[in-house]
């Protein structure tokens, strides 16, 4: 569809000078209250506290996110990996000099990133073995996400759906398993919805390395199933997946079995 993807990035852009500020005046927010100063739900916060920390982490800075507490308990959420409620955290981060850290996520970061992406879409080899070393976790999921995403023209390779919100770059060699370079190559990527993405993680769809999907129950022999359960699923048995124009972004065959080899 016609909307532009959520940047989370921007987001934490926008968080970024928040918490600094909070800092300055040795105060603390809640996830509601942190929301509503950059217009938006409280449940997606995490994925715009996610890059605040890495960055924190990968620089050795105070973790800054430790100024955001749930409403209930006064405590850091589930992401958050220092140790909850822990008094120290929040004293390194009221002591600490902010206004010497340029907020990471200005303009100029994300244009830098988004240069970053073209490289990968133009020359993914090349490109993620140069900027594997100088990412931080969560700007090379960012690149990543972007490179499959641009790579497939903004559509899940299995059904097809455009909505951008609801589509996700999904690793066919995991993020845990595969070489630093893999992480962010679009070589190892599918752009999916987050329903086959989930659906592909699991084992219940595969993609073979000649581009074809595999369904493990074609036959529904597991049933019951909806009508929703077969569109989403048997139908797609033997079907080809829709791969990038450039052929020099297609998924690579090799990580395509090893996918497949470690399913079985």
């Amino acid at each position: 569809m016609g909307t532009k993807s959520v940047d989370h990035e921007e987001r934490a852009g926008r968080l970024w000078s928040i918490l600094t500020a909070l800092a300055k005046d040795k105060k603390i927010t809640t996830y509601g209250e942190a929301a509503r100063e950059i217009g938006i739900h409280h449940r997606p916060m995490r994925f715009v506290l996610e890059p605040i920390q890495d960055f924190c982490i990968k620089e050795d800075l105070p973790r800054l996110t430790s100024l955001v507490v749930s409403k209930t308990n006064g405590l850091q959420g589930s992401g958050y990996l220092g140790i909850p409620g822990h008094t120290a955290d929040l004293e390194k981060v009221f002591a600490f000099g902010w206004n010497t850290v340029a907020n990471p996520f200005s303009d100029l970061k994300i244009a830098e990133l988004d240069r970053i992406v073209a490289e990968l879409v133009s020359d993914p080899g090349t490109a993620s073995e140069k900027y594997i070393q100088t990412l931080s976790r969560g700007n090379r999921q960012r690149v990543f996400r972007q490179a499959v995403l641009q790579a497939y023209d903004w559509n899940c390779c299995m059904c097809g759906l455009t909505f951008h919100d609801s589509l996700d770059a999904a690793h066919i060699v995991s993020w845990a398993s595969a070489k630093p370079n893999l992480r962010i190559d679009p070589r190892n990527g599918l752009a999916l919805c987050a329903t086959h993405h989930k659906l592909y993680d699991k084992g219940w769809l595969n993609v073979t390395p000649d581009y074809r999907i595999v369904y493990v129950d074609p036959n529904q022999e597991d049933g019951p199933y909806s009508e929703a359960d077969v569109y989403n699923s048997a139908r797609l048995h033997g079907a080809s997946v829709q791969l990038p124009k450039e052929a020099s972004l297609w998924p690579n065959p090799d990580l395509l079995s090893l996918h497949e080899t470690d399913q079985e």
